[in-house]
């Protein structure tokens, strides 16, 4: 190993001091606190996970604003714009994958669907393991959001005849 990191030239820092971590510890606590709030709040149920998705805008808009410094108010515009754009990114594939999926029920592609996967019907196991084969193959061509929205008005039809549960297949597909 000693001998590679010297090979590509690879520069090993000295350990840090006990003393020196504690003291960054300290000046990173405000950005620590975060997760602390959001799992507490969502633990407790103080606040749903769209609120606690809000509230963690808010606190890291505060914190890089007051505290840290690291946001000038100027940025704030270019910061927004940016958060926008990407949002409507976001929901412009969002809007396409729904009438994708809606064309796709209407069509009736799940029925379709059942039937060419109906010899695996009844081994639940080479059923989920075909699943998984064709959510890889749709992951490889689709972005996350439009695969999910497209493919779960085909894929739960088929899961529920099987009898395999939707919330452990879900998670599978996730």
């Amino acid at each position: 190993w000693y001998l590679l990191a010297r090979k590509d030239d690879v520069v090993v820092e000295p350990k840090v001091p006990y003393k020196e971590r504690l003291i960054e510890t300290r000046n990173a606590f405000w950005a620590l606190l975060l997760p602390v709030i959001i799992i507490g709040g969502l633990k407790t149920g103080f606040f749903t996970p769209t609120e606690a998705a809000v509230i963690a805008a808010i606190y890291s808009l505060f914190v890089g604003l007051f505290v840290y410094r690291e946001i000038r108010f100027r940025e704030l515009y270019a910061l927004f714009l940016a958060a926008a754009k990407t949002t409507a990114i976001v929901l412009f594939l969002v809007a396409a994958a729904s009438v994708s999926a809606w064309l796709v029920t209407a069509v009736n592609i799940p029925e379709q669907l059942g039937e060419v996967l109906q010899p695996f019907m009844h081994n639940k196991m080479l059923l989920m393991v075909v699943l998984m084969i064709l959510g890889l193959v749709m992951g490889c061509v689709l972005d996350f959001t439009p695969n999910i929205l497209i493919m779960t008005p085909v894929l739960i039809p088929i899961v529920i005849k099987a009898g395999i549960d939707p919330v452990y297949f879900g998670v599978l597909y996730i």
